[in-house]
């Protein structure tokens, strides 16, 4: 993902600039500037260091490249830790959450991921740092998504230390489908075992339901007849069952939902694996994308 849009919205906004004054001064029309500040298109290469000195800055400034590895960084540490926690290495993940929170210490997700992985062990002193961190969350400005993710976590670890009152209360203001207040309140009144609080730990950790390993693959409107002309869903079986399944009976190779998303670029697909993408790339060639798109499901196994 390119962050060029807001970008340019942003500094010529803090120049205190039009969008005709830029299209003045670069030599395009004030619909093309509207349309790169909208994102629907993005401006010619060779006008990049044009804008990057109108504005002061550099071009990777500029397409945000910064966040952009910041973004990369942060999908790896996820893929890693999951891995690691689908091959049952909980306290190696525990690792690789906590050392990425060192370089992104306000992100959420990674805040949320490390409390999973270590309310699913049995030391008190983890479960009461996972305690923590889930309370973190709530009282940041986490997305309600995330926030309604970490009070279902919380309610069972507060069932896993015995207070089960606590964990009620948690649950009755889950307004979260995936996690909903009406699912956990059931099986707290079931009184589960250790054995299955952790069951229900794992579940948010990897979604697993009915669509526990669900990758979704976006396509702009444009990019649709990859999935009929490349045979995308074909392929991607077929690499599913060369892959195999892991320990716990999972294929390694996620399923896949299609959908098309109209926000994307021309010829863009994206894949999302656990809200994190993987792959934000244009393309001309059907054929290419789809081998693009089962090689890298290939890797995320």
């Amino acid at each position: 993902m390119l962050y060029i849009a807001e970008n340019l919205k942003a500094l010529r906004k803090n120049k205190g600039m039009t969008q005709e004054d830029i299209a003045d001064a670069v030599g395009v029309s004030p619909q093309s500037v509207s349309k790169w500040e909208c994102g629907d298109t993005y401006p010619d290469i060779t006008l990049l260091p044009s804008l990057a000195n109108l504005y002061n800055t550099s071009v990777d400034s500029l397409i945000g490249m910064e966040k952009i590895n910041d973004d990369k960084a942060i999908a790896a540490a996820f893929l890693e830790g999951q891995k690691l926690q689908r091959d049952g290495d909980n306290a190696k993940a525990a690792e690789v959450f906590s050392k990425a929170l060192k370089l992104y210490p306000n992100n959420d997700a990674l805040t949320l991921e490390l409390a999973l992985v270590l309310a699913i062990e049995g030391d008190p002193e983890k479960i009461a740092k996972a305690e923590l961190l889930c309370e973190r969350i709530l009282t940041g400005n986490a997305s309600e998504s995330v926030c309604s993710t970490a009070r279902a976590v919380l309610s069972y670890i507060y069932l896993k230390s015995g207070e089960r009152e606590k964990a009620v209360n948690t649950a009755q203001k889950l307004p979260h489908v995936a996690v909903c207040r009406f699912t956990v309140l059931e099986e707290i009144e079931k009184n589960p075992s250790t054995d299955d609080i952790n069951r229900l730990l794992r579940s948010i950790t990897f979604r697993e339901n009915a669509e526990h390993d669900i990758l979704v693959v976006e396509f702009g409107i444009d990019m649709l007849p990859i999935v009929e002309e490349g045979k995308l869903l074909e392929k991607i079986s077929e690499a599913r069952n060369e892959a195999g399944k892991n320990k716990v009976g999972q294929y390694k190779i996620p399923s896949v939902r299609v959908r098309d998303n109209i926000e994307l670029a021309p010829n863009q697909v994206r894949l999302r694996y656990y809200y994190e993408y993987l792959m934000d790339e244009k393309f001309e060639n059907v054929n290419f994308a789809t081998e693009k798109i089962v090689e890298v499901l290939r890797e995320i196994k």
